[in-house]
């Protein structure tokens, strides 16, 4: 259960959000504004071509399906208790909902959820949940209060007062009710329908006899307060004594923690501060499921490769990949692959931190398949180091042993071989020009990288020299580039590929690249260079003969 803590807080993640150091918190342990550093390793932890601060997609699932209906509902009241202190209706509202979802029958939470529409100024919709809790708890006086008051706001004081009436009949020393209903009966330009006008007398009686000037006055700080205030402002005290001043100004929390004689369960009535984190902790301690029974490998596979995740990376739009995968992606396009979102900014920085949630838990959870899949990857690494088998092969020009060849990768199955020669610590790739009639020529050069460097868009500018000559024997291809065994070419009875100015030279002859390879396929360096010899004698002899 540890694995799903937030590292803030020390409670169960709530809506998730891995930042770009690959640590996960809660949405609201990051706060408003993201801020600039990791709270635990110090990193950047900003969320690159992100707007809005998005929630980690796959371990939101995740968390659905290990923490228990308790727990969450324990956690969300937790956060709902800080929604509601720092005013953001509208978040609060979300997070009820969802509270409601997992939990229909909690009254605390509707009841909640009827105070937050409130405050939004959805009376419809607080007056449907205030009827739910009516017919559920029809001995609860405050219930009825809170309906004859969110009646009032939608200006139906007949309705209003029936309600304000019926709660008098629970509870005849409910002052502020007996305040709201004399104050519907004395004002006399609001028509009332004979029904109603019955009430009067009734209401009066229960007026009668109350020290109703001393209470009234209490009461009429909040006269004409508008609902959408009553949280953490002037509030009537809904509970069973009305002359404790001090008690005026309660907020959701507290008036839910200080309820006496409400009629709730105990264990329905736990607060939103104290209880909500106590019950949280309390189940979180005893409820520690075995991960391994409610999750498959199923839930840990990346959806673009259809296996367990390897190096999982999160997007700033809340996706995971393995980062292999996600690379691979963005070779050909800089949006999310699953909801087309822009990832240029991510994909600007170059940095894909693995997102450490995922690998503890994959650790602990399923270690021997996520070892079979860490073989699996150094399997294809070691085949990928092999320099005579199945080598990368960059088509584009002629290359030669010791010259450097400075290229422009833009082309994505080129910025993959790019990326893979990096990996695999060979950084060397074959350099092949191309040939009619075939993919590219019987010969070419082997080049090592000896510096690369990223552009915002993707692309590189990759610095290489040459190293040996090859002779191509079987071609092939491999994810979109062309591959081929090889065969190294030595010079006889000298150095494997003859003194490097030799090559220089070759390079800048002005001759045909057919004719150039002719030249590079030759294994004797005596041959090569009465080749030369000839070459620059006729050079020789027809700038003579011009001049």
């Amino acid at each position: 259960m540890d694995i799903f803590l937030c590292a803030f807080c020390q409670r169960a993640l709530w809506d998730p959000v891995t930042v770009s150091c690959g640590h996960t918190f809660c949405r609201r342990c990051l706060g408003g504004d993201l801020p600039s550093k990791c709270r635990l390793c110090g990193g950047k932890s900003v969320l690159l071509g992100s707007r809005t601060v998005a929630c980690n997609v796959l371990l939101c699932d995740l968390l659905e399906k290990c923490l228990d209906k308790g727990t969450q509902v324990a956690r969300l009241k937790t956060d709902l208790q800080e929604l509601l202190r720092s005013r953001d209706y509208r978040a609060a509202l979300r997070s009820v909902q969802k509270g409601v979802a997992l939990a229909p029958d909690d009254l605390t939470l509707r009841l909640c959820r009827s105070e937050v529409y409130v405050a939004l100024q959805q009376y419809p919709d607080a007056l449907e949940d205030l009827e739910v809790l009516c017919r559920q708890k029809p001995e609860e006086s405050e219930v009825f209060f809170r309906k004859g008051k969110v009646l009032l706001e939608m200006g139906k004081q007949s309705e209003a007062l029936l309600q304000f009436q019926h709660c008098l009949t629970l509870n005849p020393n409910f002052h502020a009710a007996q305040y709201e209903t004399e104050k519907i009966l004395t004002n006399d330009a609001s028509p009332l329908p004979g029904t109603v006008m019955e009430l009067k007398s009734d209401a009066s009686q229960n007026l009668k006899g109350s020290n109703s000037g001393k209470e009234l006055t209490a009461l009429v700080s909040f006269e004409g307060e508008p609902l959408q205030d009553l949280m953490g402002r002037k509030e009537v005290w809904l509970g069973e004594d009305a002359s404790d001043h001090s008690q005026a100004a309660l907020s959701i929390p507290e008036w839910l923690r200080k309820k006496s004689n409400s009629g709730f369960s105990a264990e329905k009535e736990r607060d939103f501060e104290e209880g909500a984190s106590a019950a949280e902790a309390k189940s979180t301690q005893e409820h520690k499921p075995d991960f391994a029974d409610l999750l498959s490998t199923s839930d840990l596979e990346c959806s673009l490769c259809i296996r367990m995740f390897f190096e999982p990376v999160t997007t700033p739009c809340g996706h995971t990949f393995c980062k292999e995968c996600l690379e691979r992606c963005l070779d050909h396009r800089p949006n999310c692959p699953l909801c087309k979102q822009s990832l240029r900014e991510y994909l600007r920085a170059g940095k894909y931190n693995t997102t450490l949630l995922l690998e503890e838990l994959m650790m602990a959870v399923f270690p021997l398949q996520l070892a079979d899949r860490k073989r699996i990857h150094q399997a294809e690494m070691a085949e990928l180091s092999n320099l005579t088998k199945n080598i990368p092969i960059f088509v584009c020009t002629m290359s030669f042993p010791g010259i450097v060849c400075p290229l422009h990768v833009f082309e994505p199955r080129y910025r993959l071989m790019m990326r893979r020669c990096q990996e695999t610590g060979t950084k060397m790739f074959g350099m092949c020009m191309y040939e009619n009639g075939k993919s590219f020529a019987d010969y070419g050069c082997m080049l090592e990288i000896q510096k690369i460097a990223f552009l915002p868009d993707g692309r590189s500018l990759v610095d290489t020299i040459g190293k040996r000559r090859f002779q191509v024997l079987r071609r092939g291809h491999r994810d979109g580039y062309h591959t081929a065994d090889i065969e190294y070419l030595d010079d006889e009875k000298a150095s494997p590929d003859g003194p490097v100015w030799c090559w220089w030279l070759i390079s800048i002859l002005p001759l045909d690249l057919t004719r150039k390879l002719t030249i590079f396929s030759e294994t004797s360096l005596k041959a090569r260079l009465t080749q030369l010899k000839h070459i620059l004698n006729v050079i020789l002899e027809s700038r003579d003969y011009n001049s």
